[in-house]
């Protein structure tokens, strides 16, 4: 997901029950893997079945989208100095990514009108009720969609030397440069958060996005910190469903490697979640090579 890899886990004052945090935390990223390997595996036999070659994406053509997209997005942060105006234009970038996202996955289960019925009266609702419950519907269903397609147009090989690329940046973009943290804190401030909200108790689910602010109770898992292990277990498809969920299984390793390092922190400051996400990913593979 082009432009996704946006939100780290944001600093939390203080966690009142961490691995109760983690678990939902588990649930969420789960639930958008499985999704999308669902939709990976649906459009992979429609591939088959109407015996359609769709056109694969390079290393460099990513790269270049990726970064395209995140220069437009800095750009604006830096320079646009009327927050309203950032503020359209962040949830202009969140809904037409999640309207194309879920309008692809729906649309695989269900005749076209409807799936775009269900995706916009959902981004709706989010519009006038930004609930954290269903901005985190909305995001999962648009990264299970554009995930389980761009994945199939990936090589395996491409997506490591992605997810190695993209964690040197996330490291250099938390730690060095921290652009990474203004935009998100941007973004945070527009209600239009490129990442999934991770409550400490599930009654907060229906708190409003206005509560949700840096430094406060909520986690952030970065959209692109899902994404990439779903391009992953995406472009593994082809070769069988089991390799897949292996990647899946040692992404989520990864995912409590990044958690522990990030509850052990003196100061609770955000941290790149992609590179242990990634180093995990990276060893399933290489454990489906053995099989």
């Amino acid at each position: 997901m082009p432009g996704g890899d946006e939100r780290k886990q944001g600093e939390v004052t203080s966690l009142q029950n961490p691995w109760k945090i983690f678990a939902f935390e588990v649930f969420l990223f789960s639930l958008t893997l499985g999704f999308g390997i669902l939709a990976a595996l649906k459009i992979n036999e429609i591939l088959k079945m109407e015996e359609i070659l769709i056109p694969a994406i390079s290393f460099w053509q990513f790269l270049l989208y990726f970064l395209l997209i995140t220069l437009f997005i800095f750009l604006i942060s830096k320079f646009l100095k009327v927050e309203k105006g950032k503020g359209i234009i962040f949830k202009a970038i969140f809904v037409f990514a999640t309207f194309g996202g879920g309008g692809l996955l729906f649309s695989l289960w269900l005749p076209d009108p409807l799936a775009l019925i269900l995706i916009g009266t959902l981004i709706f609702w989010w519009l006038k009720k930004p609930i954290i419950l269903v901005h985190n519907l909305i995001l999962i269903f648009g990264i299970a969609g554009l995930g389980g397609i761009l994945g199939l147009r990936l090589s395996p090989l491409i997506v490591i030397l992605l997810l190695i690329v993209f964690s040197i940046y996330d490291f250099i973009a938390v730690y060095k440069t921290k652009h990474m943290i203004k935009m998100a804190k941007e973004m945070i401030e527009a209600g239009a958060i490129l990442g999934l909200i991770v409550p400490q108790k599930i009654s907060d689910f229906r708190a409003n996005l206005k509560e949700v602010r840096p430094g406060g109770e909520f986690l952030i898992l970065g959209g692109g910190d899902i994404a990439f292990p779903l391009l992953f277990c995406s472009s593994l498809i082809p070769t069988g469903i089991l390799n897949s969920l292996i990647v899946a299984l040692f992404s989520l390793i990864g995912l409590f490697a990044g958690f522990y390092f990030f509850t052990k922190q003196k100061i609770r400051q955000p941290i790149p979640a992609l590179p242990p996400i990634a180093l995990f990913s990276i060893i399933g593979y290489l454990i489906t090579k053995l099989i």
